[in-house]
């Protein structure tokens, strides 16, 4: 029976272990001191003063554009290529997603395209920093700051990643981070919010805990005199205490396991390098810093994808990703996006969102693995 690969399996220690009993030992297990300790060293690792840790990032981006006023009548301008939750988040808040299209090259939101979709009921932009590579922020903000308009940055896959020597998610109002199971920093679920303003993260922290006024593990704190209000209509997004100490070992770890992956990458670029496969982009620099989140390759013309997929899987054992079918691919977005083709209006997102797969890579992956999936994938491309 073959031996089944997982797709960019956490790396887990002793460490993580050792933290997620200590939670249950000391029998709290929701939001509390160990959230706010996660809070403090993720704020220092990014460089920013405020932050709060949600159930997803998902969740953070949806508070974000609740926390920024966002509402129904506004357009928010995205990517076309980004997973749906990016797209779900603005049609919850009532808001209208506007798509762009994305560069050739690195297969992020191309900043000309979003100057062309820009109207006088644009609002905000979310640049998805796509695989980890970081976004052309100087242009994105300044796009934003001729035209008044807030920017959240989607950091799911951008946690190490620097744009001209600045980290992604310190650019705009808020930058949003993911720690779900496959991410760089992986704690099953939950996300992060970084901000330069209080106010953001306040009002993000009350709405993603019920509209609470206060901290729920300072209600049941033995000095705590006072009751608590009630003072916004809120949500239950909330990170607990056990993902937080998951989070701080591995926000400890997050050099090592980023050299790993970089190992991988190298590995997966000289062993496909001669073959009919589109490798990743990857332009590093002193100043620009790819978190490599996601090692995305184009499959030729000649290949049916889902087949491809299928036969890795069950044939050889692997798993392969698919980061992503362009968004108006989708059978939920027909009706918001019915009067666009998506052909002639997000041709490179489409193209790639048809071809594209994602090879293995975390810190728990082996040197035999990558063999497998090379040998894998070498052998289903002829």
């Amino acid at each position: 029976m073959i031996q089944k690969l997982k797709f960019s399996p956490p790396s887990y220690t002793d460490l993580e272990e050792k933290a997620v009993s200590e939670c249950i030992k000391n029998s709290w297990t929701g939001s509390g001191p160990k959230l706010k300790e996660f809070e403090r060293k993720f704020s220092k690792y990014k460089g920013l003063p405020y932050s709060a840790g949600f159930s997803s990032c998902t969740s953070a981006i949806f508070l974000a554009l609740k926390a920024l006023g966002l509402k129904e009548g506004d357009e928010i301008i995205t990517t076309a290529m980004t997973f749906c939750s990016t797209v779900n988040c603005i049609i919850h808040c009532g808001a209208k997603p506007v798509l762009c299209d994305i560069d050739p090259l690195t297969k992020n939101i191309d900043p000309n395209d979003i100057v062309k979709k820009i109207t006088s009921e644009t609002k905000a932009i979310i640049p998805v920093h796509y695989a980890g590579y970081p976004c052309e922020m100087d242009a994105i903000m300044e796009i934003a700051r001729n035209n008044n308009i807030y920017v959240v940055e989607d950091c799911a896959h951008a946690i190490e990643a620097k744009y001209k020597n600045q980290h992604c998610g310190t650019f705009g109002e808020i930058g949003c981070f993911s720690f779900y199971a496959t991410k760089n920093i992986a704690i099953g679920e939950g996300g992060m919010a970084i901000s330069n303003s209080q106010k953001f993260i306040s009002e993000m922290s009350n709405l993603g805990l019920h509209g609470l006024s206060r901290d729920a593990w300072k209600r049941f704190e033995s000095s705590a005199k006072k009751s608590y209000d009630v003072t916004k209509i809120g949500y239950k997004m909330n990170l607990t205490d056990i993902q937080a100490a998951i989070g701080i070992v591995q926000l400890s770890r997050i050099n090592d396991m980023r050299e790993r992956r970089k190992e991988i990458w190298d590995y997966y670029n000289k062993e496909l390098q001669n073959t009919s496969l589109s490798l990743p982009y990857n332009c590093e620099s002193k100043d620009n810093v790819h978190a490599m989140h996601l090692y995305t390759v184009g499959l030729p013309s000649y290949i049916n994808r889902d087949e491809l997929v299928w036969k890795a899987s069950n044939e050889f054992g692997i798993t392969f990703g698919v980061h992503y079918n362009s968004v108006p691919s989708f059978t939920a977005y027909k009706n918001i996006f019915d009067q666009i083709d998506p052909l002639t209006d997000y041709p490179i997102s489409w193209e790639w969102g048809l071809k594209t797969i994602s090879l293995s890579l975390s810190a728990a992956v082996s040197d035999h693995d990558c063999e497998r999936i090379v040998k894998c994938l070498k052998k289903l491309i002829k």
